[in-house]
């Protein structure tokens, strides 16, 4: 039986791995993507803004990925920690949890910056757009206007999604409750 639940920790193990890899190389490949997009909007020098938010195009999604992949890693260490941790005397994912609490600003500040990269990239992409739209096109009727303010919707839903990023200590919480209750359901 202990070999079995060992053998379900390292494949539990190996998911987080997995989950975190591709979230650091979707964080990575969105960098790249937004900066090349901007640097060719940059470089094209077209009367066309609109090329500055093309790069919501790859913020949007691959953020809602990495916060899909956080959210597994979440839950992950939630099962460990009920399920196997108690069973195999480890208690890795129980110490890591208190270790990782931030209490400096500068991890705060850190940790901040690499939850919410996708935001960073949209305000980036945004203020460049409007410079660019008012320098180019201008702020000449209502349609101008709704046009510098309309994109703002993008930076909001960047934000919702960077934010359930930087919500995933609550998330696992969540999955630890909900694990422990099933498992006292079970075991009644």
């Amino acid at each position: 039986m202990k070999e079995e639940l060992l053998e379900e920790y390292k494949m539990l193990k190996d998911e987080i791995q997995n989950c975190v890899e591709r979230d650091n190389s979707l964080s990575t490949f969105m960098v790249t993507a937004v900066a090349t997009i901007l640097t060719f909007a940059i470089s094209a020098n077209l009367q066309l803004p609109f090329l500055f938010l093309i790069s919501f195009c790859i913020i949007i999604p691959f953020s809602a990925r990495i916060a899909h992949y956080k959210g597994n890693v979440a839950r992950i260490s939630a099962y460990i920690i009920v399920y196997l941790e108690s069973e195999l005397n480890i208690k890795y994912e129980t110490r890591n949890i208190q270790v990782k609490n931030p209490n400096s600003k500068k991890s705060k500040l850190l940790i901040s910056m690499r939850n919410y990269v996708g935001l960073w990239l949209g305000i980036i992409s945004y203020a460049i757009y409007l410079e660019e739209y008012i320098q180019k096109i201008g702020l000449n009727n209502i349609f101008d206007f709704i046009f510098c303010v309309l994109p703002v919707l993008l930076l909001i839903l960047t934000f919702i999604i960077d934010r359930k990023i930087d919500n995933v200590p609550a998330t696992r919480n969540i999955w630890l409750e909900l694990f422990k209750k099933n498992k006292d359901e079970v075991s009644k």
